[in-house]
């Protein structure tokens, strides 16, 4: 009989647990279970939420703003256009918003130049390997 009551316990708790995120949290289990297009998430899953760290892509995006990226981005970073918004998260650096100048191929590895909206003059080389999303314009 205890260890009955202790299972109907542990199984209430579970769906409990269950309940309080579905209630509370910004999206939903359902949608991240049922799958968008074939995929085992749905986009809220590939979605980064971004804020804008400085001005340096003003006035594109202003300091404090904040910007949703799309981080499902496996198997595409060398094939990404000029003009494409990137976020570049370089290993242990902060994040930085870029925008695409071109794409450079090297003994078969791709980098980009990439520039800040306030100094597209001062370009940055960035390996495809540092961009973690791309912007989306909804």
């Amino acid at each position: 009989m205890g260890r009955l009551f202790t299972f109907i316990l542990f199984a209430a708790g579970i769906l409990g647990v269950i309940f309080l995120i579905q209630a509370y949290s910004p999206v939903s289990i359902s949608s991240l279970l049922s799958g968008g297009a074939g995929q085992p998430f749905s986009e809220s899953a590939c979605t980064e939420i971004v804020t804008v760290p400085d001005s340096s892509m003003e006035p594109s995006f202003r300091e404090g703003a904040v910007a949703l990226f799309n981080k499902c981005i496996e198997g595409k970073t060398d094939d990404f256009k000029p003009g494409t918004v990137v976020l570049v998260e370089p290993l242990f650096k902060p994040k930085r918003i870029r925008i695409i100048k071109k794409k450079e191929v090297l003994a078969g590895k791709v980098s980009y130049k990439v520039y800040a909206s306030k100094t597209p003059s001062q370009l940055e080389d960035v390996p495809a390997s540092d961009l973690k999303a791309f912007y989306e314009k909804k």
